[in-house]
């Protein structure tokens, strides 16, 4: 014990000589710069792949079911969950060098899995090439972001954080769409598979720049992570000591299962729609403009109106955008053109609000011992309900077809109209959840 508050007093006194993380302003400044190149950057491969209607068009290209086509948005989610034995075997220290070590290894599979389909000529064979070489990319990326946030916690400064990823998220989100409507206009009407993987290969060589550009952010110093690396047994039990977050991630869970179906679903609707691979990105890519929309306002809302508010309100607008697309089926294709956009410029944006909003629960509800951990533990827990969703939706795709109907009520359903109808349902069920969410609101001007 003696010794572990000498160790304390230690990083206190280094950190009150060099600023809390152990770098000076300039450092600071100069890293921040660099973190907003390398994230915009990394961030097109994975939003082609499974965050936009690239990925699934891809393999339904090389002749994937559905099932298969949720796959890699569901592994980019669920394979976080690496991140906890690495940060329990892999001290703070090392955790650039290896999170460095890791990406280099997962560009070489990434551009096999994107490459290699093209020699079987497509088929099951290159689907399960594609997506076996994908998810030990993934596997080995996952494990090495471990060490992504701890650098930008010694590299930011605290009273900067707001500001920083604020602008972080725009940025991206700004550079992404432009990569997901370059990508539409390139792949036209009726794509090629050469055409996706000229696409992806481009999206690789980002991630390269991104972890040459990562090599040179300077890094902090901070005794306190060490700290907290070793004490990671007792992080776990305290986890579920801490009532009020354990809830929370329960109710956010299952919020993100049901905004999970509006996700990479929509995507296999708007094909079954008759809609051409063109035009499905675009439509799809219009939820990254509700995004980076509410991005600018949402963390002034959650401040001002606070967190459980901003919840409700996801719930009652998401059930309703899920009704005006179960409506929006029964439709001409022409009208759908104009209203599929709306409704997902509306979901786009409550879905980033919301994730403001869970992170501002989270920053509050988190202790501080330990912080690193617990947000890392968290975030798989509250991601694992969006990662599932997409499964199920394949899953049931793949069993019932996308041709089946049911009569209901005098009308016919097909089968993405009635799980669309489910999900605006559930959203409204989950609203007894919120009762037991803790509110948080910062905006105390007394």
């Amino acid at each position: 014990m003696q010794e572990n508050a000498e160790s304390v007093e230690d990083a206190q006194a280094f950190g009150s000589a060099l600023g809390s993380q152990g770098l000076t302003a300039e450092q600071q400044t100069r890293g921040m710069r660099s973190i907003y190149w390398a994230a915009s950057a990394g961030a097109v491969q994975m939003v082609l792949a499974g965050g936009s209607a690239v990925g699934v068009l891809f393999i339904k290209e090389l002749g994937g079911s559905d099932f298969q086509a949720m796959l890699p948005a569901s592994l980019m989610l669920l394979l976080r969950v690496m991140q906890l034995p690495i940060s329990m075997k892999v001290p703070p220290r090392r955790g650039k060098g290896f999170m460095i070590g890791c990406w280099n290894v997962a560009t070489v599979f990434f551009a096999l899995a994107f490459l290699l389909p093209f020699l079987t000529g497509g088929g099951q064979l290159g689907v399960i090439l594609f997506l076996s070489l994908f998810s030990v990319a993934m596997v080995i990326s996952a494990s090495g972001t471990t060490f992504w946030f701890p650098l930008l916690h010694d590299l930011v400064p605290v009273q900067m954080r707001g500001r920083f990823f604020g602008k972080l998220r725009s940025v991206w989100n700004f550079t992404s769409v432009l990569a997901v409507l370059g990508a539409g206009a390139f792949l036209g009407k009726n794509p090629a598979i050469w055409q996706f993987q000229v696409i992806f290969l481009l999206a690789v060589g980002l991630f390269v720049v991104r972890t040459l550009v990562i090599r040179q952010v300077p890094t902090g110093t901070s005794l306190a992570g060490e700290l907290d690396f070793a004490g990671w047994q007792h992080h776990i039990k305290g986890l579920l000591k801490q009532r009020a977050l354990v809830l929370f991630l329960v109710y956010y869970g299952v919020l993100g299962f049901f905004m999970g179906i509006l996700g990479q679903p929509l995507v296999l609707y708007i094909t079954h729609l008759g809609f051409p691979a063109s035009d499905n990105v675009i439509i799809f890519c219009f939820g990254n403009f509700g995004m980076i929309a509410s991005l600018f306002v949402a963390g002034v809302l959650v401040d001002r109106l606070g967190t459980k508010r901003i919840f409700l309100t996801t719930h009652l607008v998401l059930c309703a955008v899920c009704f005006f697309v179960v409506a929006v089926g029964t439709m001409s294709r022409t009208a759908a053109m104009y209203l599929l956009p709306i409704a997902l410029v509306v979901a786009g944006g409550m879905i980033a609000a919301s994730g403001v909003a869970a992170t501002a629960q989270m920053f509050h509800l988190v202790p501080d011992r330990g912080r690193a951990f617990f947000m890392s533990l968290s975030w798989i827990i509250i991601v694992a309900g969006r990662a599932l969703s997409p499964l199920c939706v394949g899953g049931l795709l793949g069993l019932a077809g996308d041709n089946w109907t049911i009569t209901l009520a005098g009308m016919q359903w097909d089968i993405f109209q009635l799980i669309l109808a489910i999900t605006g349902a559930g959203m409204l069920t989950a609203i007894i959840l919120l009762r037991s969410v803790q509110e948080v609101k910062h905006n105390d001007r007394a």
